[in-house]
């Protein structure tokens, strides 16, 4: 085939030196990600406010979240607070190793502190006290499992602080009007829950937060301590 006259031909190198290889010296000079060293106060930082700060806002925003009034923001800043954890998590140790226990941590934190907060509230100021049901609204959920949450007013006809519930004495329309005990925050703080409510998880939900937490903060260091560092 005939050389293209228009083609640009290359200058020819002078006796003793080589072209170089543009590839190669582009790839010596990238580093993979999860080799770059951080400075040792970056490194620091970063396990400091991921060990710390993240359990005790996350378990903070959900406690506060135990008021129906503030669930919804509660839950959406937490989530958000958890997210930037896991950031942080693997900016200290990006081989990924930390992803999964840091996952399982953050929904363990995420879950556990409320319902643990609405235990210890009932069990030291719950008050039986009867109230009537008025209406009656039932949910399935993805297995099918009907369940039902009711309305209610205290016996008198006043209002109640969040006023409903589910669980025993809440089992259909057929309840509405009816008259049932429920154990009430006289602070309102927390909903109503059945005269039942199992309140075995008074004490264990707390020490299991902690625990959370704990591991939480031990897998940041574990993970800071093998952050590879620049030299000082």
């Amino acid at each position: 085939m005939a050389r293209r006259r228009n083609k640009k031909q290359k200058r020819p190198l002078s006796d003793g030196t080589f072209r170089p290889n543009s590839a190669a010296g582009k790839a010596g000079k990238r580093r993979p990600r999860k080799d770059r060293p951080l400075k040792p106060r970056t490194v620091r930082i970063t396990a400091l406010l991921t060990g710390l700060l993240v359990p005790l806002l996350v378990v903070g925003l959900m406690v506060l979240g135990a008021n129906p009034d503030y669930s919804l923001p509660c839950a959406v800043a937490a989530v958000i607070v958890f997210i930037a954890g896991l950031g942080g998590l693997m900016a200290l140790r990006t081989t990924g190793w930390v992803l999964w226990p840091g996952v399982v941590l953050g929904i363990a934190l995420l879950v556990l502190p409320m319902r643990a907060f609405q235990a210890e509230v009932i069990a030291h100021r719950g008050v039986r006290t009867d109230v009537v049901v008025t209406w009656a609204h039932s949910a399935k959920d993805k297995r099918g499992v009907v369940s039902w949450t009711c309305g209610i007013r205290h016996a008198d006809g006043t209002p109640l602080p969040h006023g409903e519930y589910s669980g025993s004495g809440c089992d259909g329309p057929s309840d509405a009007g009816r008259s049932t005990v429920v154990l009430a925050d006289p602070e309102g703080y927390v909903p109503p829950v059945a005269a039942d409510y199992d309140l075995s998880f008074v004490g264990l939900g707390v020490y299991a937060v902690a625990g959370a937490g704990a591991l939480w903060g031990l897998l940041t260091l574990a993970a800071a301590r093998r952050t590879p560092r620049k030299p000082s």
